[in-house]
C-alpha cells in the first residue's frame, strides 16, 4: 500500500452521463487503502449506502484475483466525499494527475472516499487481514467528484438495478466448456451428469435442456434446474450414490427418465400443461428417482421396464397443472410430491449392489 503521504495516478477526466469523473489504473491495495465502505445499518448508520459485506464473496474475489493468471474485473467505482483529500492537476496533453492525500485519509474518522461499486473486490486487498497479503495487481477505476450523498445513493441503486444477472444455466454451460470432461467428472459430478443427460442422443432429456444464450421454446428445462435436481437425487445415501462409477450412474438415471417418459408421455409432448418437467414437479421426480432406482437395484433390476413397473405399482397420478400436485412449489413442494408417490408404491426387497453395477458396466 502507499507509504508516502500522497498517492499519484495518471487519469483522464470527463463528464459521463452528468457525472464528473476521472478514470485510470492503480494497484488494488492502494485503492483499498484510499477508500472505505459505508455500510448501511438502520440503527448505527442509517445514512449508509452499501449493503452488508459477505465475507465469503470477498474471499472468493480475493482468491480469484490472486490465483488466476488471466483474470478481469470491470472498473471499481469510487466517490470522493471530501474534496480536500484530492487534487486533480490537468496537463496540456489532456491527461491529468490525480493526487490523493493518504495521510488525511488515514487520520480521518469519517469516510473521505467511498466505495460505490467494488467493496467485495477491495475488502481484503490492502493486506489488513491475517492470511490475506496485499494485492499489488493493477485494476481500472473510476472516481466520481462532486456528488451529494443522495446522488451517490442513487447511482449505487442504478448500478445494481440495471445489472441483468447472468443466467445461471449459461454460467453452468461456460463451466462445462472451460473445465473439460476429466476435471468436471471430479470437481462437479452433478454438472457432468447434467451435461450428459442434456447432450447424449439416447437421453430422454436430449434437446429439451436450456444451457443459456438464445432462448428456445423447445428447451424448457434450464441446465441449472437439472443440476439442482441431480443434487437432490444424490442428497441422501442410496445405492445410486454408493456406486463409484459415474458412467453407471448416468446409465441408471437415463433409464429412470426413459421410464418416466413411458409413464407420462404427455408431460414431454405438452410440457406447459404438465408439472412433471417444471419447477417443483421436476425436482419432485428427481427426489423420487433416488427411491425408484434404489428399490430396483435392491432386486437386481435396473432397466427402464423395471423402473416403469415400479412407478405403475402406485396409483394413477394426475400430473396436469391443475391435478394432484397443484399449488406445490420449491424444494418443500418437491419433497411432498416424492412422499405422496412413494407412499403408494409397492414395497419390495432384495439383492447385491456390486454385482448389479458390474452387470450394468458390461452393458455400457
Amino acid at each position: 500500500m502507499v507509504k508516502d503521504r500522497f498517492m499519484k495516478v495518471q487519469v483522464l477526466r470527463e463528464t459521463v452521463l452528468g457525472v464528473d469523473v476521472v478514470r485510470g489504473f492503480a494497484r488494488l491495495c492502494d485503492l483499498s487503502s484510499a477508500s472505505q465502505a459505508d455500510i448501511y445499518d438502520a440503527e448505527t448508520n442509517p445514512m449508509g449506502t452499501q449493503r452488508d459485506l459477505s465475507p465469503k464473496h470477498a474471499k472468493d474475489a480475493y482468491e480469484y484475483v490472486t490465483t488466476e493468471k488471466l483474470a478481469f474485473w470491470p472498473e471499481i467505482f469510487l466517490c470522493v466525499r471530501d474534496r480536500a483529500v484530492i487534487d486533480i492537476i490537468e496537463h496540456e496533453d489532456g491527461l491529468c494527475t490525480l493526487k490523493i492525500d493518504m495521510e488525511k485519509i488515514r487520520r480521518s474518522k469519517g469516510i473521505k472516499i467511498s466505495r460505490v461499486d467494488g467493496n467485495h473486490r477491495l475488502h481484503y486487498a490492502d493486506g489488513h487481514a491475517e492470511g490475506f497479503p496485499q494485492v499489488t495487481r493493477p485494476v481500472s477505476f473510476c472516481l466520481a467528484v462532486g456528488l451529494s450523498r443522495d446522488q451517490e445513493i442513487k447511482l449505487f441503486r442504478d448500478i445494481n438495478n440495471n445489472q441483468r444477472r447472468m443466467n445461471t444455466s449459461h454460467l453452468d454451460n461456460i463451466a462445462v466448456r472451460l473445465t473439460g470432461e476429466k476435471r468436471l467428472r471430479v470437481e462437479d459430478p452433478h454438472l457432468y451428469i447434467a451435461n450428459h443427460l442434456s447432450s447424449d442422443e439416447d437421453s430422454p432429456l436430449a434437446g429439451i435442456v436450456f444451457s443459456g444464450g438464445k432462448s428456445s421454446s423447445a428447451k424448457f428445462i434450464p441446465l441449472r434446474t437439472l443440476k439442482t435436481g441431480l443434487e437432490y437425487m444424490f442428497s441422501r445415501p442410496s445405492r445410486l450414490s454408493a456406486i463409484d462409477d459415474i458412467d453407471v450412474q448416468i446409465k441408471l438415471i437415463k433409464n429412470y427418465f426413459d421410464a418416466l417418459y413411458s409413464w407420462q408421455p404427455e408431460a414431454w409432448e405438452e410440457p406447459k400443461q404438465y408439472l412433471m418437467l417444471r419447477g417443483a414437479g421436476f425436482w419432485g421426480i428427481c427426489f423420487l428417482g433416488a427411491e425408484i432406482i434404489d428399490r430396483c437395484l435392491a432386486n437386481g433390476a435396473y432397466k427402464p421396464k423395471d423402473m416403469l413397473k415400479l412407478l405403475k405399482s402406485g396409483i394413477d397420478w394426475e400430473w396436469h397443472r391443475d391435478g394432484s400436485f397443484k399449488g406445490l412449489s420449491g424444494r418443500a413442494g418437491a419433497l411432498k410430491i416424492r412422499d405422496m408417490i412413494v407412499a403408494e408404491l409397492e414395497d419390495e426387497s432384495g439383492a447385491s449392489l456390486k454385482s448389479i453395477a458390474a452387470q450394468i458396466a458390461k452393458d455400457l
